[in-house]
């Protein structure tokens, strides 16, 4: 599929920065394979609160970003700034905010990079850009989780496009229906396509709100506690893991089905294991590998030493409905796991991966451990586990 007739150009890819300027898997490196097959780069900039908590604070990060910035726009990206935290704390609706936004956008267009777009999950900086930058589209993030026409209604006086809430993008009733409701009101749909969530993950909300605030030391504390994210749980053990393939992600394969009526499909690589892989696989729309390294959050270390073989699924994975809507109430009625027993292979090379991660034998590292008084919730690996 990498013929020109094929190349898709409506994928959105985020930005990041590497220890080193020269790293093989650099976003300079990513942006110069691909730049001409991408429609949008995403980027959070120093100082404003975004989806993650990674900060900048090297001297040369913010020049090293705008260097990037400027290749995509020379090759024909938009740029879409990052204003997607669940949570912005005692900034919120403040006058520090608005005033914080201006003065990026007004030094971002001194630097040449007046954005297109700006993500943004806060109606008061939605506004904020209505008012001051009438000329940036507004998009609603993801994290709002938008799955019907009537969320899409509420938001039309400040939003221009909208992400789709991952939960209902594979139903394509809900879709089609939500894509129609766009056309019809002079509204943009957006997809993120590679998504490891856990589909209708109650700790969604949660985790969200840990990423914008602190992340790692949080996840420190967690783990002093032996308290693990869902999915971090679930993938460990064998019985819970026909769970990945009720989640949210898009094979290379099926955006097809989706593209036409969308106006991007972004591809998470912020912060992704393999982000010039996912890029590769998705522009061409076919991927030969493990399904699992095209995720974020990424699941390869809890399926060990199996693999999810994207090659192995059945041609009307999509339409037949069994990735579709009867996840979003399963009723455990066996399709995900015949399905599974078809995809998941035993991984021959199985004590060193490409992801220079050694595989550990001993499951009992995966075990939780009884601290604190919490228990094990229910989410310890199967104790023994052989090919299947």
């Amino acid at each position: 599929m990498s013929t020109e007739k094929n190349i898709r150009t409506k994928f959105a890819v985020g930005h990041f920065l590497t220890e080193k300027p020269d790293d093989p898997a650099s976003f300079a490196e990513l942006a110069r394979r691909f730049a001409p097959r991408l429609r949008e780069v995403y980027f959070p900039w120093p100082g404003l609160s975004n989806a993650r908590a990674k900060v900048y604070n090297k001297p040369d990060d913010e020049e090293r970003i705008a260097a990037d910035l400027k290749y995509c726009r020379e090759h024909g990206m938009k740029l879409d700034i990052l204003a997607n935290a669940t949570c912005y704390g005692d900034k919120a609706f403040s006058e520090e905010q608005r005033l914080q936004i201006v003065g990026i956008i007004k030094h971002l267009d001194k630097l040449g990079l007046y954005p297109e777009i700006v993500t943004t999950t806060s109606p008061y900086i939605a506004k904020v850009f209505k008012l001051n930058f009438p000329d940036i589209e507004v998009r609603a993030s993801v994290n709002m989780r938008l799955r019907n026409t009537l969320a899409l209604e509420y938001l039309a006086p400040l939003y221009d496009s909208y992400y789709i809430c991952r939960d209902v993008q594979r139903d394509l009733p809900t879709f089609h229906m939500m894509a129609d409701w766009c056309k019809d009101h002079g509204k943009k749909l957006c997809m993120l396509a590679n998504s490891g969530c856990v589909r209708n993950c109650p700790w969604q909300v949660f985790h969200e709100t840990l990423l914008s605030h602190k992340f790692n030391e949080a996840f420190r504390e967690m783990g002093n506690h032996n308290l693990e994210l869902l999915c971090n749980r679930i993938f460990t053990k064998k019985s819970m893991r026909a769970n990945f393939l009720r989640c949210t992600w898009i094979r290379p394969e099926d955006v097809h089905v989706f593209e036409p009526e969308l106006e991007t499909i972004k591809l998470s690589t912020r912060e992704a294991r393999h982000p010039l892989e996912i890029a590769e696989a998705y522009v061409n729309g076919s991927y030969d590998g493990d399904l699992l390294r095209l995720t974020d959050p990424i699941h390869t270390f809890g399926f060990r030493p199996y693999r999810v073989d994207n090659k192995s699924f059945p041609a009307d994975w999509v339409t037949s409905g069994i990735a579709g809507k009867c996840a979003e109430n399963c009723v455990h009625c066996g399709k995900c796991e015949e399905v599974l027993k078809q995809v998941l292979k035993y991984d021959l090379d199985n004590t060193i991966r490409a992801d220079n991660y050694f595989l550990q034998k001993n499951y009992t590292i995966l075990a939780p451990k009884k601290r604190h008084g919490f228990s094990d919730m229910s989410f310890a690996p199967d104790k023994k586990e052989g090919r299947s």
